[in-house]
Parts: structure tokens; C-alpha cells; sequence
């Protein structure tokens, strides 16, 4: 029973460890599909179990940047727009 037991993410497929993990739905928009699934190129549970925890952090710290460019930002008009020369995103006019 235990030969069939898998590491968190993955599964084995021909004796070969791959990474497992479904989009959540309110990211499917920046993907093509809703898996994301790759091989770990790896037969050893150990090593798989230590690649699909550092491939789940990467994704986890990519969808958490993804979830914060969809949130409107307080104080967005403050920022300064980097593609025209340090300006401010809102022209304010100002007449004397």
C-alpha cells in the first residue's frame, strides 16, 4: 500500500513523480488550463516531496501577487507612473 502512497501535489505515472495543483477559479483567466502539471523528473518520493513544496511555494507567492494586481489599491492616485518620468498617475491642474 505504501508503493502508492504520494508526496502532497504529486502523483506517479509510469514511475515518474509529477506536480499536481488546480488553478483556483479566480485566477483561470491568466491561464490556459486548469492544472498546472509538469514532471518532477524524479523516482525518489523525497526528492519529488521537496520539489512539489518549492514548486506549490512559487505558485502560492505568484497567485498572491496575481489576487493583489486585481485588488484596487488604496491610494493609487498617489503613486508615481514609471513610464512618464516620475509624474504623478492623476494630473491635477493647478491655476494661480
Amino acid at each position: 500500500m505504501t508503493e502508492y502512497q504520494t508526496a502532497p501535489h504529486t502523483f506517479v505515472k509510469a514511475g515518474i513523480f509529477y506536480f499536481n495543483r488546480k488553478v483556483p477559479k479566480d485566477l483561470q483567466a491568466h491561464y490556459s488550463s486548469r492544472r498546472v502539471a509538469f514532471s518532477l523528473r524524479t523516482r525518489a518520493k523525497s526528492v519529488a516531496a521537496s520539489r512539489a513544496q518549492r514548486a506549490a511555494q512559487k505558485l502560492d507567492e505568484y497567485w498572491y501577487h496575481l489576487r493583489v494586481q486585481q485588488n484596487d489599491l488604496p491610494g493609487k492616485h498617489l503613486l508615481r507612473d514609471q513610464g512618464r518620468g516620475g509624474e504623478s498617475l492623476k494630473q491635477t491642474s493647478v491655476q494661480p
